[in-house]
């Protein structure tokens, strides 16, 4: 067998010293492991009992315990480690995690009819907690891969050492749901929940959220007469104000760092790590929703139509905090949101038979949403988002997506330098964040959907189209790969267009701002455009048949091949610009599958 060399090349640099071209075939015979064992015990109990037919009792309580170790050994032959100091060659990495969980509930549920009147009730409880207990360590230098454990190594990583952390999370629910029917003509709902969660502060640990929404169905009424045109239609109303609870375990609570190599007469030294909110409110929204439902044409045609209003009240937020508090960030409640918008869903079948079917849909939606309730109390962070070239700010009636920047009137001819324009409309060369303005939002003006699916003796095919038009974006790969490149950056790889883009010489026109010019580039509308986007982002085309002699004779009862597309194709009035690290990706698939 031929022995397998380490170094296939080596390259000597008087700048950068000798570097080395290994071969993988190398590292692939050492004697380095990546493993990993899991254990789960899972366990669901449940109970239920039916004193009289209208009133039923169930209870609930599962329990899930999970252990996980994972362990990664680096032979100290391997490549990586070709220049490391020999005491400080291979490496083992361990971690652990313990974990457990249990979520239990009693509801009580009734039921009944009365002549033309249906009721429905239910009321109950829920409780749940989730705990995890993770560990991780490493260890290096090792003389010899004939052994990978810890005892064979020299010690830690030089600053290195143990690791460790603990969650906890608890809910707790009790909830009230009632529903009432009069002749299937006019529907009403009613909800009340108060939950309770660890992620909020002691001073708010339960919140009462509730909702009520009301329906009359049209066509039910006597006075709608039946026809082949409109088939069926329902008027709705909802309000309410549910809660969120998606939130950081340990948000509402400070947390120290420990340090052990500087002790002191009074024990450990601790640094604050996160300034929790002890007084972290929930994140309500007070939401109303009209609706209309319609069918016609024998039900060929289906179209749903919502209107919405909603506002968030109040808000959560990071808000920065000076160095010298020895935090970043403290998560604190401060103004509220407007949302209203409009959505639209439609199908239509044009051929509907046994054999055969064909229908296309579309959806629609419009958004728009502002902020109120801020003032002042958040200029210092829109002051640094300026300096700091950010896109986030917070405004009194703005939008959450809007895109600050000067306004550009692009790239002078004569000079190759960037022509600003005030906000009271002169020009200068001079960029000032305090001429910033709104110039685009990355929300779209309408986004949604629309397809087509199409069936015939086992064959079918089905395409979802996806859309965008009316929205801006803010062009980052232009911002940072054609301008704002320094000397040092110059001699990487950089986007071409900063060589045969950029003005160079008096009488250019250009976009982008002379070759020589390698100070900041500041954020100014001649980087944001208007992305209107169409793509095809589902494509599937199959064939499934239970019916065949070949089928009987294997003993099978079904057989069926699909291929499957994704994003196959895109159109946009922005190039998409990903870069070689996380490319745009197109993904085809297939699969046959036989039943037997």
């Amino acid at each position: 067998m031929e022995k397998v060399e380490q170094v296939m090349e080596e390259i000597i640099s008087a700048t950068s010293g000798t570097q080395y071209i290994t071969n993988p075939l190398w590292d692939f015979n050492q004697s380095s492991y990546d493993k990993s064992n899991q254990l789960t015990f899972v366990n669901n109990f449940q109970i239920e009992y039916r004193p009289i037919s209208e009133l039923r009792i169930r209870g609930k309580f599962g329990l899930t315990v999970g252990r996980y170790n994972a362990q990664v050994f680096k032979s100290p032959e391997m490549s990586e480690f070709l220049t490391t100091e020999v005491l400080k060659k291979g490496s083992y990495n361990e971690s652990n995690t313990k974990s457990s969980s249990y979520d239990g509930s009693l509801d009580i549920s009734y039921g009944k009819t009365f002549g033309e009147h249906t009721v429905n009730a239910i009321g109950g409880m829920q409780i749940s907690e989730n705990q995890s207990n993770l560990s991780i360590f490493q260890a290096i230098g090792y003389s010899s891969d004939m052994f990978s454990n810890p005892n064979f190594s020299n010690g830690y990583p030089e600053g290195g050492k143990p690791s460790s952390s603990i969650s906890r999370i608890r809910h707790a629910s009790y909830y009230a749901n009632f529903n009432y029917g009069y002749q299937l003509r006019y529907l009403l709902d009613f909800n009340l929940r108060s939950d309770g969660s660890s992620v909020y502060g002691v001073d708010n640990p339960f919140s009462t959220t509730w909702s009520l929404g009301l329906g009359w169905n049209i066509h039910n009424e006597s006075f709608f007469r039946q026809n082949n045109i409109l088939n069926y239609m329902k008027l709705r109303y909802s309000v309410g104000n549910p809660g969120n609870a998606n939130l950081n375990a340990k948000m509402a609570n400070s947390v120290y760092t420990y340090y052990t190599s500087y002790p002191n007469m009074f024990g450990l030294s601790a640094l604050v790590k996160t300034w929790g909110n002890s007084g972290l409110k929930w994140q309500r929204t007070n939401e109303q929703n009209w609706g209309l439902d319609v069918e016609m044409f024998q039900n060929r045609l289906r179209l749903n139509v919502d209107y919405f209003r909603k506002k968030t009240d109040p808000l959560l937020l990071d808000i920065d905090f000076p160095p010298s508090s020895g935090i970043t960030s403290v998560p604190m409640n401060i103004g509220a949101m407007r949302n209203q918008g409009v959505t639209f869903t439609g199908s239509y079948i044009i051929i509907r038979k046994p054999d055969m079917n064909w229908t296309v849909n579309a959806n629609l939606r419009h958004i728009t949403s502002e902020y109120y309730n801020i003032g002042d109390l958040l200029e210092k962070y829109n002051e640094k988002g300026r300096t700091n070239q950010s896109l986030i700010r917070y405004y009194d009636g703005a939008s959450p997506t809007a895109l600050y920047a000067v306004r550009s009137a692009g790239i002078d001819p004569m000079t190759g330098n960037e022509i600003f324009i005030r906000k009271d409309g002169s020009y200068t060369f001079k960029w000032d964040s305090a001429d910033e303005v709104i110039c685009g939002d990355s929300t779209p003006d309408i986004e949604g959907a629309f397809g087509s699916s199409f069936y015939w003796k086992g064959f079918s095919i089905n395409a979802i189209f996806s859309y965008r038009y009316g929205g801006q974006a803010f062009l980052s790969t232009l911002f940072n790969k054609v301008e704002n490149i320094s000397d040092v950056q110059v001699k990487y790889n950089q986007d071409k267009r900063a060589l045969y883009g950029r003005w160079q010489k008096p009488g250019d026109i250009a976009k982008f701002k002379r070759i020589d010019d390698t100070t900041v580039t500041n954020m100014s509308s001649r980087f944001i455009a208007d992305d209107n986007t169409l793509e095809l982002s589902t494509l599937s085309v199959g064939y499934e048949t239970t019916t065949g002699k070949w089928l009987q004779s294997i003993g099978a009862s079904s057989f069926n091949v699909r291929i499957y597309g994704n994003n196959l194709f895109r159109l946009s009035t922005i190039k998409e610009e990903r870069g070689i690290d996380y490319p745009f990706s197109r993904k085809i698939s297939a699969s046959i599958g036989v039943r037997f």
